[in-house]
């Protein structure tokens, strides 16, 4: 077969067309693979710096609680080491007091001998006048000797049982200043002591006062505020932590007695932060391994409906983790609610409430009272939820606020 010039021409043009397209779709094919291969190879990197990430997390998370582990037992060793010095003042105070009474009556005896032994002196110095008025009147009369003689017998009798007794009491009184000597000895040893005391019980009030107080300014609580409501509500009697139970009237010292009540005044704050403290949620819902999902403010929504408030912060663990009240309270509601599934929502003083949700389980009813740790449900994914986790909220005065201040005060201080 012939072909003509535009035939041939015809396909050759179609046959570098042909070729032009396998070369350029061979290089497609070719650039799709390479650039589908780095692509999962970047997937790789990130999900694995993702992991090493999530790791480190979970490394310092452990060491977060372990270091609040750690202060926790040092600030009740602090609260251990108050007690045991309001004991040791309370008791030093009362021997002073006992020291200082014994001191009284044996000043009191003593002054008592020095009476008596001026009161003999006198009667000495009587008998010897007396004496001596008579045996002027024997040398002037010596026709009376024998009723003279007798008269100086009698009186020389009674200047000898003067002379015991004087020297009796002088014995007494060296016996009761020798007495007296050594109670200020121990009244000055007890002052010492008391002082040494005091020094180590600032010491251990001013260690405790210093986590309580960061602990409430870290979450801007009025302090002052929280101590009047728990002074107007607390209803607890007794004990060495309240000052009025301590008198330091018996102190000879004023510098003493003004420190002394500065520690009772503190110590009575202490512990009224203290129970205070104890009414707010300062306290991890979740002991367990865990990690936190999602932060409190506006996210997009994991749903896919767009940018959303959070009202709380997500801590996702194992289902059926144990999730714990985080301050001591009353539980107003634990039913099903829309959104949040199985929740439970705790009401506390001050004006705080906390929120549990997605819960697996509930544990607790409605009107049940609970203290800070008592369990009151699982962690779960029920309502509307992506997977296993607690959802948490925090409300002051009915409006919603950041929880993350008051767990890391948990993890820092509890």
């Amino acid at each position: 077969i012939r072909l003509t010039p535009v035939v041939q021409l015809s396909l050759a043009a179609a046959l570098v067309l042909l070729l032009g397209w396998m070369a350029i779709a061979t290089s497609l094919v070719v650039l799709d693979t390479v650039s589908g291969g780095s692509q999962t190879i970047q997937t790789t990197v990130l999900q694995n710096a993702y992991k090493q990430r999530l790791e480190e997390l979970a490394s310092e998370r452990d060491q977060r609680a372990a270091e609040a582990r750690s202060a926790q037992e040092r600030f009740k060793l602090a609260m251990e080491q108050i007690g045991r010095q309001q004991t040791s003042i309370l008791d030093s105070v009362e021997e002073r007091r006992e020291l200082a009474t014994a001191l009284e009556l044996m000043r009191g005896r003593l002054q008592d001998a020095v009476e008596e032994r001026r009161e003999i002196a006198a009667a000495r110095d009587a008998l010897l006048a007396e004496m001596s008025e008579v045996n002027e009147t024997l040398d002037r009369k010596q026709g009376t000797a024998g009723d003279l003689s007798q008269t100086l017998d009698t009186v020389t009798g009674a200047l000898s049982d003067a002379v015991v007794a004087r020297d009796a009491a002088e014995d007494e009184r060296e016996t009761l200043a020798t007495q007296v000597a050594e109670l200020e000895l121990r009244i000055s040893m007890n002052t010492r002591q008391q002082e040494e005391m005091l020094n180590q019980l600032e010491q251990a009030v001013a260690m405790s006062f210093g986590p309580l107080e960061a602990m409430f300014k870290s979450t801007d609580l009025d302090v002052d505020s929280l101590i009047a409501s728990v002074r107007n509500t607390y209803s607890g009697q007794g004990g060495p932590e309240l000052p009025a139970a301590v008198s330091t009237r018996s102190f000879n010292d004023p510098s003493l007695s003004s420190r002394l009540d500065s520690v009772m005044v503190s110590l009575d704050r202490m512990n009224l932060m203290r129970i205070a403290a104890g009414r707010v949620p300062y306290s991890m819902p979740v002991t367990a391994n865990f990690r936190f999902t999602s932060g409190f403010g506006t996210r997009s929504d994991p749903k896919g409906r767009g940018r959303r408030m959070h009202l709380g912060v997500d801590l996702a663990g194992a289902s059926g983790t144990p999730i714990f009240a985080t301050a001591d309270g009353v539980v107003v509601s634990a039913k099903r609610e829309s959104g949040y599934g199985n929740a439970v929502r705790v009401r506390h003083d001050f004006g705080f409430e906390t929120v549990y949700a997605h819960l697996s389980k509930i544990r607790v009813a409605a009107g049940q009272k609970l203290s800070r740790g008592d369990r009151i449900g699982d962690m779960g994914s029920t309502g509307r939820s992506t997977g296993v986790h607690l959802h948490y909220e925090v409300h002051l005065n009915g409006r919603p606020v950041n929880p993350m201040p008051y767990l890391e005060t948990a993890r820092n201080v509890y």
